[in-house]
């Protein structure tokens, strides 16, 4: 909508005004004309007949008019916004079809026809046996811009058979059994079940549901539903899929098979580098190579062949594995073999290993390792380590020694444990032990379970695991479990008897926590003195501070509270007020334990 301005609102206007005035005008000469008797004069009267002006309501009404405002319209919420039907023609006055004919309309009927023809255009109808309509027919109008020039008829035939014919698509259709269509350079046609659709490099046959193949430019299709069959096929990929047979192939890459009776793989590599596999999965066979290593592994049963330019392996499985290195094409100088349970023997440039059922040796550059059932031996760093047992299953006696370390270690099972070396000195006897650290701890064992232990920084005595008892430079503990807990340093100390007795204690500000029973005792240090409290739980409260002191029955059944110059006093826990103001408390002088200790707070009220 365009809108119009306050000028051209105000031309209109006036112009409006001008024709009323003219047009009455007009009406009273015309009047005057027709013999209206003339206005009498002397009286002020108007003579019967004669036009009045117009009124001042009138001339108000024309002046308002003339004076209105434009409208105002809201703007779009998206002024850029442009609708998708105009989107398609911006650039364009094409609508969609061709140029309306030209020309005259011609009609011819007779009943039941009826013909009509404008240009190239023409319509005749039979009804309702027979509709048609044409456009391009030979016209002198198809030499205008947009007439068709080419012919293009479409019509109704008896209720059933549609006939298309124009330059680009041609039609036959015989409701709902045949179908021919012509698109451009495409065809379809449809009888029944049958399809058939050709186009450039592009073709279809169908016998709905029994079969459906087709081809394109690089590939096709075939589907037979009834035999189970299905492949696709194109430059960089293919799948058939027919019953229990598969073939899948991506550019080079191929596997098929038939499921689960045989798999076949291979990448079609032609420049060093094919994998090729074969699995059985009936028959236990599976069979894999690799041409840029020259690996293949084949497996058969329980037998399995793998061989590399570095290994050669054979195995029946779980009793006899084989392997031998290569070492002429790369591999290491080995060879190992072993039959399940009975035997087992390998070697390689840095070691050996033989196995027998109770005997086990090692032996590489630096270790000697023997292990049987009643001797072993083991020779560690190159001869610095030596371990020397009797009967290692049920031990009786092992000596060891590091030469480097010098340590010396043996022991006469169960009677006699000693250990020695630069730094301590050990040994251990069933009822008694003793261990020592030169110059820096000792510790005593004896039979069943207590321990005696001193270092440079305290000593601890414990029967293990109830009772411990000791001391570390400043700090000491006692425990007696379950029942005893006893932890102190300079910062405070905790104690408890479980379950009546829990006491806490801070030693920087004397802070103390202490439940004993049914009794609660609060302390802190502050400025002026000690504050504290006394709790009989629940009947009796009392405390004091520098400032004064309180006192409650049954939490404030009765009580009374001095605080300086001020006291208060609670009957029926209703506090009273009296002499001075009563601060509030604590006072700012005397912070409460709370503050500080992290404590439950607590006034000289008490509660």
């Amino acid at each position: 909508m365009r809108r119009l301005s306050r000028r051209g609102l105000a031309a209109v206007s006036h112009f409006a005004l001008v024709a009323l005035v003219a047009l009455a005008s007009t009406w009273a000469s015309a009047a005057h004309a027709q013999g209206a008797p003339p206005r009498k004069h002397g009286g002020g009267g108007q003579a019967e007949g004669e036009q009045k002006g117009p009124t001042p309501e009138e001339q108000e009404e024309l002046h308002n008019a003339y004076m209105r405002s434009e409208p105002e319209v809201a703007p779009p919420a998206d002024p850029l916004a442009i609708p998708p039907s105009q989107r398609v023609q911006i650039g364009t006055d094409w609508s969609g079809g061709p140029a309306s004919p030209e020309g005259s309309l011609e009609h011819k009927q007779w009943f039941p026809y009826y013909e009509e023809r404008r240009g190239d255009y023409r319509l005749r109808l039979a009804p309702p046996f027979f509709i048609e309509q044409s456009r391009g027919l030979k016209d002198p109008s198809q030499e205008l811009y947009g007439i068709p020039k080419r012919e293009d008829t479409e019509g109704l035939y008896g209720l059933l058979y549609y006939r298309r014919r124009s330059p680009d698509l041609d039609m036959d259709v015989v409701f709902p059994a045949f179908w021919r269509v012509r698109d451009k350079d495409a065809n379809v046609v449809v009888f029944g079940p049958l399809v058939h659709r050709d186009a450039p490099k592009e073709n279809d046959n169908w016998l709905a549901p029994l079969f459906f193949a087709g081809s394109r430019a690089d590939g096709g299709y075939f589907v037979a539903p009834p035999l189970l069959t299905f492949s696709r096929w194109g430059k960089d990929s293919a799948f058939t899929l027919a019953g229990p047979y598969f073939r899948l192939r991506s550019g080079t890459d191929t596997s098929l098979g038939a499921v689960p009776f045989v798999f076949h793989g291979n990448n079609g590599n032609t420049e060093g580098n094919s994998r090729v596999y074969t699995f059985i999965p009936p028959l236990l066979f599976y069979h894999a190579s690799h041409e840029l290593d020259g690996s293949r592994i084949t497996v058969v049963g329980p037998v399995i062949s793998e061989d590399s330019p570095k290994l050669s392996v054979f195995d029946v499985a779980p009793l006899y594995f084989h392997s031998v290195g290569k070492p002429e094409t790369g591999g290491v100088p080995e060879e190992h073999t072993t039959l399940f349970p009975f035997f087992h023997y390998g070697r390689d440039p840095d070691k050996s290993l033989f196995i027998l059922p109770g005997y086990f040796r090692e032996v590489t550059r630096t270790d000697d390792t023997l292990v049987s059932l009643l001797y072993s031996h083991v020779v560690g760093r190159s001869g610095a380590t030596q371990l020397t047992a009797a009967g290692p299953i049920v031990p009786l006696y092992w000596n060891y020694t590091d030469r480097d370390l010098g340590v010396h270690a043996w022991a006469a099972a169960p009677f006699y444990y000693q250990s020695d070396s630069p730094t301590g000195h050990d040994w251990l006897t069933p009822l008694v032990g003793h261990f020592q650290t030169y110059g820096q701890s000792q510790t005593w064992w004896a039979f069943p379970t207590f321990t005696f232990s001193t270092d440079q920084h305290g000593w601890e005595d414990a029967l293990h695991p109830i009772v411990y008892i000791g001391r570390s430079d400043q700090s000491s503990h006692t425990v007696v479990a379950p029942v005893f807990w006893d932890f102190a340093d300079p910062k405070g100390r905790t104690t408890v008897g479980f379950p009546v007795y829990w006491r806490f204690a801070q030693g920087q500000d004397e802070s103390v926590l202490q439940i004993a029973g049914n009794t609660l005792y609060m302390q802190k240090r502050v400025a002026g003195g000690l504050d504290w409290q006394f709790h009989l739980l629940p009947l009796f409260s009392y405390g004091e501070n520098p400032n004064g002191y309180f006192w409650n029955v049954l939490f404030g059944l009765a009580g009374y509270t001095r605080e300086g110059m001020s006291t208060q006093v609670r009957a029926f826990w209703v506090p009273f007020n009296s002499g001075a103001s009563a601060p509030s408390f604590p006072s700012p002088a005397a912070p409460s334990k709370a503050a500080s200790s992290g404590l439950p707070a607590f006034s000289p009220g008490g509660e």
